[in-house]
């Protein structure tokens, strides 16, 4: 049986090349946990990242397939050797599990940063790891046979303290086969996978420009764009930043584009473009430390004042004179009458809170609508997100022999046909967004309650929507 709890602090692990003990747990997610640890070391100990393998099912045929793909990774990684890459030192078994010791990053993820933001990030830094992430995948597509991470996405990609960036996870990775028409099995993020990433085709390199690309988008937009999967566009990222350069947007579009010879058609090209955008820019990686820069230059030579100093005088200050106190009594302040402002609902007249964002009688928005996406959250392979860009948005199942396929197709997560082709739509208006079901045979379900047909509920933030198997979350951002 599967161990599920994480190794405990001080825990000892041994390979054949050194001993390494547990400092802290730093993180634990898919199919890893991933621990700081001592290595520990005659002459002098150090710290590095730990990975070990977490089978999360019992079955037999799901755990070799995840050790494979574990096995992968360090296989890979250990026979790279690039400024933008962990560095690998060890992979091992103890007691049963698979581990592998690499460089430990210290800095975060910009899945980490845009959390912690709640907002786009800046232009200027967006381009500036773009690049480095370019440098990276140049040197994994040049490789023979060339390396195709497959996986790009804001999780996996670390900046460290100094600004250099880290391409991390390489579970999934693959080489190029020239004479392979399609992959074996269809990998990735939904968010940020290229369209060929789905049994259409083999992944190339230019698979990973499109992953590139839909991270910048998110980045920039504070919001991953749509599955490539479905019919209808990204929303256009200048709608959704309106701070963002024209030459950026067009940077992301390009890498984004459904057609891979549309798409740059290197790594190389990509960050040619991407530099023509930042003037004057040094890669964090070739800069040289603070302490040499500051070394090598010259000391200028020390300036004179241009202001002779004052001289001292020797006489003793003469005192402040005290003002005498006031004999008359001080008048009594005055009473000013306190107004309660109010915030005044121009649609039902109710008085609000002067902060108040909705009114709390008729639900009316004094922020305007905000953006909102559907979050994918069962079955459990799902995982993704769908901006709400246009209205209506229908949701439903696609019909290849009619030609239609509906904004939010759920023909992937619905082998037993339980979506009805025009299931439901949202719509969004003034005072918010609102649902519909289209008379399904099904029905639709939000916060568990059969919606009737034809008859449109406002949807709230937080919402969970039901269609068949699939669970989705209405989120305002």
């Amino acid at each position: 049986m599967p161990r599920e709890r994480p190794l405990s602090v001080k825990a000892i692990l041994t390979s054949d090349q050194a001993q390494y003990q547990v400092k802290r747990l730093v993180g634990g997610g898919g199919m890893a946990w991933v621990y700081q640890v001592e290595r520990l070391h005659e002459n002098s100990n150090s710290l590095w990242a730990l990975k070990e393998l977490r089978p999360q099912t019992q079955d037999p045929d799901t755990q070799a397939h995840a050790k494979q793909l574990f096995t992968q990774e360090a296989t890979i990684l250990s026979q790279l050797n690039h400024p933008n890459l962990p560095q690998v030192i060890d992979f091992f078994e103890d007691q049963g599990r698979a581990y592998l010791v690499m460089e430990f990053i210290w800095g975060e993820s910009l899945e980490k940063r845009i959390e912690k933001a709640r907002s786009p990030l800046m232009e200027r830094e967006v381009l500036q790891w773009a690049v480095q992430v370019c440098d990276v995948l140049n040197y994994l597509h040049t490789r023979q046979p060339p390396i195709i991470f497959r996986d790009l996405k804001p999780s996996n990609v670390m900046v460290n303290n100094a600004g250099v960036v880290k391409l991390v996870d390489f579970g999934i990775a693959r080489t190029y086969k020239e004479d392979k028409l399609q992959d074996t099995i269809a990998l990735g993020s939904e968010n940020y996978a290229a369209p060929e990433q789905w049994g259409q085709a083999q992944t190339d390199p230019r698979s990973d420009i499109y992953g590139l690309g839909a991270t910048m988008y998110h980045l920039l937009a504070n919001m991953p764009p749509s599955p490539a999967f479905l019919p209808s566009e990204p929303a256009p990222l200048n709608t959704l930043n309106g701070a963002v350069s024209s030459e950026t947007v067009q940077i992301v579009s390009k890498a984004m584009a459904r057609e891979r010879s549309d798409r740059y058609s290197s790594a190389q090209e990509m960050k040619t473009i991407l530099l023509n955008c930042l003037p004057g820019y040094i890669s964090p990686v070739t800069r040289p430390p603070a302490a040499t820069r500051e070394s090598t230059a010259a000391s200028p030579p020390p300036q004179q004042p241009s202001v002779l100093p004052q001289r001292v005088s020797t006489q003793t200050a003469t005192p402040p004179r005290i003002p005498r106190t006031s004999t008359t009594t001080p008048p009594k302040p005055r009473i000013r009458r306190v107004v309660r402002k109010v915030k005044l609902c121009p649609q039902c007249k109710h008085k609000n809170t002067p902060a108040a964002r909705f009114c709390v009688k008729c639900g009316y928005s004094f922020v305007g609508t905000r953006p909102a996406v559907l979050r994918v959250i069962e079955p459990v392979r799902a995982a993704w997100e769908m901006p709400v860009h246009k209205s209506p948005l229908m949701l439903g199942r696609a019909n290849p022999t009619e030609g239609y396929r509906p904004d939010f197709d759920m023909t992937f997560y619905d082998p037993d046909g339980y979506v009805s082709r025009r299931q439901a739509h949202i719509i969004k208006a003034k005072n918010g967004y609102f649902i519909a079901d289209l008379g399904s045979s099904n029905g639709t379900y939000v916060n568990d309650k059969r919606l009737p047909a034809r008859k449109y509920k406002r949807l709230r933030n937080g919402d969970r929507i039901e269609i068949g198997l699939v669970v989705i979350h209405f989120l305002l951002r």
